[in-house]
Parts: C-alpha cells; structure tokens; sequence
C-alpha cells in the first residue's frame, strides 16, 4: 500500500479562497436587506409568511445566502423588532438633534420628515403582531414611550407644565397612531405636508416660539 504524503493530504490549495468567499458573500444579500424585506413581508402579509424560501425568492438569492446572517427563521425573528426601531424610529428622534431653533421648530422637523418618510406604514404590522408576542409587544411599548417622551420634551421647552406637556404628546402620538390605523395617512408627500402643519397650528398656536 502506498501512503500519500501527508502534507498533501490535508492541505487546501487556498490560493484563491479568499477570492470565492467574497465573491459569496457579494452574491448573499447583507443583513439589513434581509430584515428590510422580512419587514416589507410582514407588513404585506403578516409574521406567519415572513419565512426564509419567500424572502430568499423576493431577494433573488438562493435559501442558502440567508444563512450568512441569521441562525434561522427565529433568529430572524428576534432581530425584526430592533431593525425596526433603528429604522424607523431612530432617525425620527434624530431629528430633534439635528434640528437648531425653538421647539416648535424642531416639532415641525419631525412631522416634515414623518411625511417624506412615512416611517410608520409598518407600525400596524408591529402591533399586529405584539398582541399574540410578548417580547414584540415589549418593542412596541418602548418605542411608544420614546416617541412620546420626545414629544413631552418638547412641549415643555415650549413651555407647558409638565401635566399639559404630556397631555397633548398624547393627543400628537394617538392621531398619529389613529391614521395609521383608520388606513387615513394621505398617499401624497403634497397632502401629508399640509396635514402636518395643520396639526402644529393646533398643537402649538398657545405656545412660545422663540428658541
């Protein structure tokens, strides 16, 4: 019997592996590409369809690609509601940041983006979710709370009472909630800029504007 040289026997010729890894990984689609459609699906259809050989198909990439990023369709899963949040509702509060003048103009800001945005066409889709979740119904009540606390803030740098300024955080946040619900948001930027601004006049037309 004649024994191969050892050396050979467990040696890869990795000339070129490193060269057919990147090309897989350009041919997979990265993370938040996957979470960005899994999210798109779940709004079209519901959680029960957001399923790794549909999403694959959508992407046009093979089931195989999907596992790059995610352990499985739970893994998958769990990570939804935090892309979620950091795509839709992180740079909503960003804004505020970003944004120099009074309050008032920084309430504007946000509803100014809010309508080019349209971040929240998937909140529906969230909530639906969270009634038969817990940990996604966990995610849905803190980025309710931020959302509000952010609106608070500001009316009360506008200068409301504390009391006052969560009060009408709350009328600002459930109107913007009912119109996502009632299907009501306008399908226009033209039209969703106009409600925007009516809704600072009325929210705000006690309240100060200087900075």
């Amino acid at each position: 019997m004649v024994l191969r040289d050892a050396g050979r026997v467990n040696t890869l010729d990795c000339g070129n592996c490193e060269g057919i890894l990147s090309k897989k990984r350009d041919q997979s689609q990265d993370r938040d590409s996957w979470l960005a459609e899994a999210l798109e699906l779940l709004r079209e259809r519901g959680v029960d369809h957001v399923k790794v050989e549909p999403l694959a198909q959508r992407l046009g990439v093979t089931k195989g690609s999907f596992y790059w990023h995610f352990k499985n369709r739970n893994d998958l899963l769990n990570s939804l509601p935090e892309f979620w949040v950091r795509r839709q509702t992180d740079p909503v509060l960003a804004t505020v940041a970003e944004t120099d003048g009074s309050p008032i103009e920084k309430m504007r800001a946000i509803l100014t983006f809010l309508a080019h945005e349209d971040p929240d066409r998937y909140d529906n889709a969230m909530r639906a979710w969270a009634q038969f979740d817990e940990d996604v119904a966990r995610s849905v009540t803190e980025v309710d709370d931020r959302r509000m606390a952010t609106a608070r803030v500001l009316f009360e740098q506008a200068g409301l009472s504390q009391t006052d300024a969560a009060f009408r955080a709350r009328l600002w946040y459930f109107y913007d909630v009912g119109e996502h619900v009632t299907h009501d948001t306008p399908t226009t930027i033209t039209e969703r800029l106009k409600r925007a601004e009516h809704r600072l006049k009325f929210l705000t037309s006690d309240l100060k504007t200087d900075d």
